[in-house]
């Protein structure tokens, strides 16, 4: 499955499906201005290290992984650079939300709309697939930075609630 079978607009929509989780992720729970941006920085790393994996074998996320690394290999940047790049792009989004609610509304239909393309063009497989390799980027971000928990420890209820959401969302009705 690649991006010939997308529109443009559809491929877009799903490359930006990891920021979105990420941000999800970010703004579901209040936490201190250094947890927060610790939890920014740690999505970007995860999403910059998930884009380096060589074993994915889901021929849709390979596809969009390829994609983003053409996306980031045409801003000449790598390294810290692309990662600042990156964390200064997300911060950019988040501030111009008018709060947290409406930023976690806006990812949750945001996921919806991911959830119609998929549901539309590829197999319950491939989408099953895309969906674990979300899920798994946003649990990792949640895991992250300890916030709260069982004795500071692990991820908060309004984390686990939001992985709930975007499992909901994302789950393709048959």
């Amino acid at each position: 499955m690649t991006q010939q079978y997308f529109t443009e607009s559809e491929w877009s929509t799903l490359m930006q499906a990891p920021w979105q989780a990420i941000a999800a992720l970010t703004l579901a729970d209040k936490t201190d201005p250094v947890s927060f941006l610790k939890e920014i920085r740690v999505g970007m790393e995860i999403m910059l290290a998930e884009q380096q994996r060589e074993d994915i074998t889901n021929d849709l996320v390979k596809s969009l992984v390829a994609s983003l690394n053409q996306a980031d290999t045409k801003r000449s940047l790598e390294g810290e650079a692309l990662l600042l790049q990156k964390q200064t792009e997300l911060l950019l989004y988040l501030q111009n939300l008018n709060s947290a609610s409406e930023g976690r509304q806006q990812s949750l239909n945001y996921f919806n709309e991911v959830a119609k393309i998929l549901a539309a063009k590829v197999t319950s497989m491939q989408a099953s697939e895309f969906k674990s390799w979300i899920l798994s980027i946003a649990r990792r971000v949640a895991e992250a930075v300890r916030e709260r928990g069982f004795f500071g420890v692990g991820i908060s209820n309004e984390e686990m609630s939001m992985l709930k959401k975007l499992e909901e969302t994302l789950t393709i009705k048959v």
